[in-house]
């Protein structure tokens, strides 16, 4: 075991000064990919950068047309903002190799962003949802974020601890490397934004049904769309479980649905309609 680490490692060091000399060129995010295949397999890849309040970049494309291009049109439109990637970056999480389940809110893989093909840009009907999605979070500029995400199929194993250690100690230099690479997309005045990007996902929600939800009920639309259960959101609001799941009927019964999956879609056709 000791033996395959260490080759693995070193095969990364051999790619590390060609990957130096792609910055700034075609065929550097590939060739990433490949020199951290060597050190832990992966079926699917994507960079997006969040620059701020502004509407993302996808960067590199390593999905391989897992979903259609339609799907991708709409994240960058406006479903990211339920992405616990994009929540990560807008509250600035440390830079670093980070698996995404400790990252996101603790219903967020039962919730039905994570898990729809018509809105989640990395599955899809045939595929179905991913083994785990590991991501480097990358800071550039300000607000200006970096999000390179390692991503196993369903047919694969989750990344063991041994995979997440190897590849976590080419966390710094991947760091650098993006940096470098994609360093002059971040637009000029970044470091001084006027309001946090996280605001964003508020705006969205105070402008779902202002006319029949309250400022607290459109909250906690965003907490349980955002991937948050209910014991979470009564943490996070300083009120009690049981007093959410009363808020939580309350909207339903305003917005005349009897679901979740219900709100999810209402909410979709909202913020689409929006961008």
């Amino acid at each position: 075991m000791e033996g395959s680490h260490l080759s693995a490692l070193a095969a990364w060091h051999e790619a590390l000064p060609d990957l130096v000399s792609l910055i700034g060129k075609q065929g550097f995010a590939e060739r990433l990919d490949g020199a951290l295949r060597a050190v832990a397999p992966f079926d699917l890849s994507c960079v997006f950068a969040y620059p701020g309040r502004a509407r993302p970049m996808f960067l590199h494309d390593g999905l391989g047309a897992v979903s259609s291009t339609q799907i991708m049109t709409n994240y960058l439109n406006g479903t990211y903002l339920l992405d616990a990637v994009y929540s990560a970056c807008a509250r600035r999480a440390p830079q670093g190799l980070h698996r995404l389940r400790d990252l996101a809110p603790d219903a967020f893989f039962e919730g039905e962003y994570y898990n729809s093909p018509d809105v989640h840009p990395c599955i899809s009907m045939e595929s179905g949802t991913l083994a785990e999605e590991i991501v480097f979070l990358v800071p550039v500029q300000g607000s200006f974020y970096l999000a390179y995400s390692l991503l196993r199929a369903n047919a694969s194993p989750p990344f063991s601890d041994e995979d997440f250690g190897r590849l976590r100690q080419t966390a710094a230099m991947v760091t650098i490397l993006a940096q470098r690479h994609w360093e002059h997309l971040a637009p000029a005045g970044s470091l001084a934004e006027p309001k946090p990007a996280s605001q964003d996902v508020e705006q969205a929600f105070e402008t779902f049904a202002p006319s029949r939800l309250t400022r607290r009920e459109q909250g906690i639309v965003s907490l349980i769309l955002r991937g948050h259960s209910s014991m979470s959101i009564g943490r996070i609001l300083e009120i009690a479980e049981g007093t959410v799941k009363i808020h939580r009927k309350h909207i339903y019964a305003k917005l005349d649905i009897s679901s979740q999956t219900e709100l999810f879609n209402l909410f979709i056709k909202h913020l689409l309609a929006e961008r």
